[in-house]
């Protein structure tokens, strides 16, 4: 029977022994070699060798019944994927880059010519599935050991060529807590501009791994460090320029905000709702008579985070959920402090919806005072009030309420139109129901509205015209 492998050590074994058998020479690159000596699990392999690899992947995968490899023409690659353990073939290359884009012109190279153009030192290295030869032409062991990040070439070239490696720079230093080399943080420093040629879903996509990681400050610092920040995220940077003898500092308290978060999530969009929650208050920043205020800068924030996720192409799933929590976000402690009756909270947890606990994890993060018995007050307070909200979510199934009456109905109640009136009838007869005064059902609703029409109409156009 013909093997189906699916753990990365028995498909190396395979891989060897295929090569042996064609006689080729095969290594095994970058990630895995690196991730290895770490001591981390890698489900990704990528080999090269100088011949013909795409050859060598459509026979591998014959020989052993594995998927049909797929093929990128653009890339000049081929992946085999069985049983999550995915693996790139690809023919050692050297490529050079025109001023105007990240897609390289691609030449056939000998081994240590693909070492050569690969980003970092620690991931250079190659091992031949021939012989077990280890070939480390920069010294990447070493920066391993070293906990090292450096360029294998001259970094202004590696960064100029490329210059989405600058946020994998800073995305790998961050994971492995590794110290960028001088010259290569010159190298990023001096090629941040080169940045405007990537598109803008990379740049997201490389942000948000950043985000992945325990400790996502160390990230945000080095990307303030190189001048990154500055260039994809100004609207945080701006958080810097903000101080005042009576203010902490904002961009400080916005990365402890996040870590805080960190603790509690792997949610890189919970995380980055941290990250945004106060960029609304440098354009909302006054001081009078030596107060510091920031009124409605949440707002500004919601409106400044969708400006953020469509220049970056983040999806309005994600923008929705961000801008949710960042308008929300001084709720939960403003709720705690008036302790508020059962039928108030139930609206507030109707409001939330699914987005409840992740409110809860940002306000708790969002206290960061260096008194640490003030902490625990006022965390204990916004802790006893979750405990409520969810224990009445529990009973009454508040995330996941639907009045029983649609807009519809209303319209043809009222002889409406469509339009914002509608919308305010609807929140009325929620509140009534959140209040226990009238039962959520089509009848005794529909008999409400046509009983008391003129009356809620009256209290729901005097809400619109305080509201104005």
């Amino acid at each position: 029977m013909k093997n189906k492998g699916c753990d990365p050590d028995e498909i190396l074994d395979m891989l060897g022994r295929y090569a042996r058998k064609k006689n080729l020479q095969v290594y095994l690159v970058g990630g895995f070699i690196r991730d290895r000596m770490l001591r981390k699990k890698s489900r990704d392999i990528d080999v090269v060798m100088e011949s013909d690899a795409l050859s060598f992947a459509r026979g591998f995968s014959a020989e052993y019944g594995l998927p049909a490899p797929v093929f990128y023409g653009r890339f000049g690659t081929a992946m085999v994927e069985t049983g999550g353990v995915k693996t790139e073939f690809a023919t050692a290359r050297k490529e050079s880059y025109p001023d105007d884009s990240r897609k390289p012109f691609v030449e056939k190279a000998t081994i240590m010519e693909d070492c050569s153009r690969r980003d970092f030192t620690i991931n250079a290295m190659a091992e031949s599935l021939l012989t077990g030869e280890r070939l480390d032409y920069f010294s990447g062991r070493q920066d391993l050991r070293n906990g090292i990040l450096r360029t294998p070439v001259e970094p202004s070239i590696t960064f100029y060529d490329d210059p989405l490696r600058i946020l994998r720079g800073i995305r790998f230093a961050s994971r492995l807590n590794f110290t960028v080399e001088d010259a290569t943080m010159e190298g990023m420093r001096k090629n941040v501009h080169r940045l405007r040629i990537v598109s803008s879903e990379r740049i997201a996509d490389e942000l948000v791994k950043i985000l992945e990681m325990r400790v996502p400050s160390r990230g945000l610092l080095l990307m303030d460090s190189v001048g990154v920040l500055e260039t994809i995220l100004p609207e945080v940077h701006a958080l810097k320029s903000q101080s005042s003898e009576n203010c902490k500092e904002l961009f400080p308290h916005t990365l402890k905000v996040m870590d805080n978060v960190s603790l509690h999530t792997r949610n890189s969009y919970l995380k980055m709702a941290a990250l945004l929650h106060d960029i609304g208050k440098p354009k909302t920043y006054r001081e009078e008579r030596g107060k510091v205020s920031f009124h409605r800068h949440e707002f500004v924030g919601e409106r400044m985070t969708y400006n953020i996720c469509r220049r970056l192409r983040i999806s309005e799933e994600h923008s929705r959920y961000m801008g949710f929590l960042i308008r929300y976000h001084l709720r939960p402690h403003l709720l705690a402090k008036e302790n508020p009756t059962d039928s108030a909270l139930r609206r507030f947890v109707k409001e939330t919806g699914k987005n409840l606990k992740p409110l809860f994890t940002l306000a708790k993060a969002d206290i960061t005072s260096s008194n640490a018995g003030r902490i625990a007050i006022a965390v204990g307070q916004l802790e006893a009030l979750e405990r409520r909200a969810l224990e009445l979510n529990r009973k009454d199934r508040l995330s996941s309420f639907r009045l029983a009456v649609d807009g519809h109905r209303i319209m043809e109640i009222f002889g409406l139109g469509t339009g914002r009136i509608v919308g305010l009838v609807k929140d009325y007869l929620e509140n009534m129901v959140m209040e226990g005064l009238i039962e959520n059902k089509k009848r005794p609703l529909t008999r409400y509205m046509k009983d008391k029409k003129e009356d809620i109409l009256t209290s729901v156009t005097g809400e619109e015209k305080n509201g104005k």
